[in-house]
């Protein structure tokens, strides 16, 4: 009786560390699978304050799967984006003048980017070059998936 009891709680607890080392084993969740959709900002912070007095009035941004996106906040923008899932960046590249007569230059600006349930944190990135980069937080809700009317 007390070998049947052993043999019992041995494959109790093979089943509990098995089931233990599998859950350790899975793997995170990818920004990529994320990030795909319509967000829409809720609030911009500047450290502990917030600073826009209506930021949700139609701002909001695109991610499609393509690697493409559409961004509308202060301005109209568009371009691709890729990102480093070690470093929780994100790129995008947009094009800074559409003119045909003119030189069609690429910016690329990078954001840290975050996300807590359904909501999505980004913060313009430095990288060196002089430009100014601010401390605001944008704070975004998901609100669709990709290629959706966001309505304001």
């Amino acid at each position: 009786m007390t070998s049947k009891i052993c043999f019992a709680f041995a494959i109790i607890l093979f089943v509990c560390t098995s089931t233990r080392a599998q859950d350790s084993k899975k793997t995170p969740d990818k920004i990529i699978d994320k990030i795909v959709g319509a967000w829409k900002i809720q609030k911009i912070t500047s450290g502990k304050e917030e600073v826009a007095k209506n930021p949700t009035s139609g701002q909001w941004i695109e991610f499609r799967s393509d690697g493409t996106y559409l961004d509308n906040s202060t301005s109209i923008d568009s371009g691709s984006y890729r990102i480093n899932e070690n470093q929780s960046i994100v790129y995008f590249e947009s094009v800074v003048n559409k003119d045909p007569s003119k030189n069609t230059t690429n910016m690329i600006t990078e954001w840290a980017i975050t996300f807590t349930g359904e909501g999505m944190i980004m913060q313009r990135r430095s990288t060196g070059k002089r430009e100014h980069v601010d401390k605001m937080k944008y704070f975004y809700t998901k609100v669709g998936d990709e290629q959706k009317a966001v309505n304001n």
